[in-house]
């Protein structure tokens, strides 16, 4: 059986350029010095077009959903000072269940909190947080995000069963 020059060619084309990126994976890892993304923790953000804010652990069947969600409340005090906290929504004052379920539709983003996210330390451990942690988780959250003042009833729903 003969073998085709441009067979030749291309399998050799092939092993340098395999040669190549091997090459460039092994810099780049030199030059970080391997380093790698933060830690990523089991909790993600969702952000709706009505402004309001989730956390919690994210799934996404059958529909968008979030298990024991925590939200971003803003609001005034009664001086008129601004005051923005992070409540679990089973808190909310018709007494929810504590699951949310997202209209797709409303979903501006999602992005997974960082292992060192104060949100994602207060979400795993709310019973040792203190009010200057929380003060921090939300301030954390409300940073870049623009205005609201709670959960909307448009904006979510929990299942009637």
């Amino acid at each position: 059986m003969k073998v085709s020059k441009g067979l030749i060619v291309t399998l050799i084309v092939v092993i340098v350029l395999l040669a190549i990126a091997i090459g460039v994976w092994a810099g780049v890892s030199l030059i970080t010095g391997g380093a790698s993304q933060p830690a990523i923790s089991p909790y993600s953000a969702v952000y709706l077009s009505t402004g309001d804010i989730y956390f919690g652990k994210l799934d996404w069947s059958p529909a968008p959903h979030m298990e024991d969600a925590w939200f971003l409340q803003r609001g005034t005090d009664s001086k008129g000072n601004p005051t923005v906290g992070v409540y679990p929504f089973s808190q909310v004052t018709w007494g929810p269940s504590g699951d949310v379920y997202f209209n797709s539709q409303q979903i501006i983003f999602w992005t997974r909190l960082s292992a060192t996210s104060s949100i994602a330390q207060l979400i795993a451990n709310p019973a040792a947080a203190t009010a200057a942690q929380q003060s921090a988780a939300a301030a954390e959250a409300q940073q870049g995000v623009p205005s609201a003042t709670g959960p909307s009833s448009a904006s979510s729903t929990t299942p009637s069963h």
